[in-house]
């Protein structure tokens, strides 16, 4: 039985074509990332976002439209008075 290595070239050649597979996930993830990082402008539903623009702005955008405005005055006197601190 030890000399049948059958079984053995076999595993051994899946485990390697999962490594190939992951090895090119993982740079596909990185090539990605990258492309994405010189981005300067992201959308985000309605939402754009530029670079130099304010983030606290955009942040409150965001939270009125996810809120619809229901909590509009609450968020508004709230940032107000952090901001005076």
């Amino acid at each position: 039985m030890l000399s049948n290595k059958k079984a053995q070239v076999g595993e051994t050649m899946t485990w390697v074509v999962a490594t190939i597979v992951i090895i090119v996930i993982l740079i596909l993830a990185i090539y990605v990332t990258l492309v994405l990082a010189k981005t300067k402008t992201v959308k985000i539903g309605d939402l754009k976002v530029e670079e130099g623009e304010d983030i606290l702005n955009v942040k409150t955008s965001l939270a009125h439209e996810l809120a619809n405005n229901k909590n509009k005055m609450a968020i508004n006197n709230w940032l107000e008075e952090e901001n005076e601190s």
